[in-house]
């Protein structure tokens, strides 16, 4: 996954979707999306890509950490972000699924770079990337664990 990849999910996950984004950033959805699709002609900068991630944030997307998730395994680090509640009900079926799924995917991309003893680029950002993805899916589990742990506590009252 590269930044313009995690900043359409972003984009998509996002209340009101593209179209919403756009309005957000004074500009016309059709810009907003030549920008994300990696058009030649129309490029999205640094300043409206942290206002994106700002607005998913803010909204409490449930990708809203696919940008820093993308920058920093393409830096080499990875920290720990601050996890927040999601409005709705927790689905942690689907989310425990996402992260088996995600988590084969990194299982497979590591055997196959492996099978013949030597790990190419490409075997290694194949990898990487499975990482990555493997990684958004834990987070977004995390939040829904939290979220249905602080929905099954009962609320305490003053007296």
């Amino acid at each position: 996954m590269n930044s313009l990849d995690a900043l359409r999910k972003m984009v998509d996950h996002y209340p009101g979707g593209r179209a919403a984004i756009a309005v957000r950033l004074g500009k016309t959805d059709e810009v907003l999306r030549k920008e994300l699709s990696g058009s030649h002609s129309h490029k999205l900068g640094m300043v409206d890509a942290e206002t994106i991630a700002e607005l998913c944030h803010d909204a409490k997307s449930e990708h809203r950490h696919a940008l820093v998730n993308t920058l920093s395994t393409r830096s080499g680090g990875f920290i720990s972000l601050p996890v927040f509640e999601m409005p709705g009900a927790a689905n942690l079926q689907r989310t425990m699924s996402d992260v088996i799924r995600e988590m084969s995917d990194v299982s497979i991309s590591t055997i196959e770079g492996d099978a013949d003893g030597v790990i190419s680029d490409n075997d290694l950002s194949r990898s990487l990337k499975e990482i990555e993805e493997a990684r958004t899916a834990l987070q977004v589990h995390e939040v829904h664990l939290r979220s249905k742990n602080a929905a099954g506590k009962p609320v305490l009252r003053a007296a």
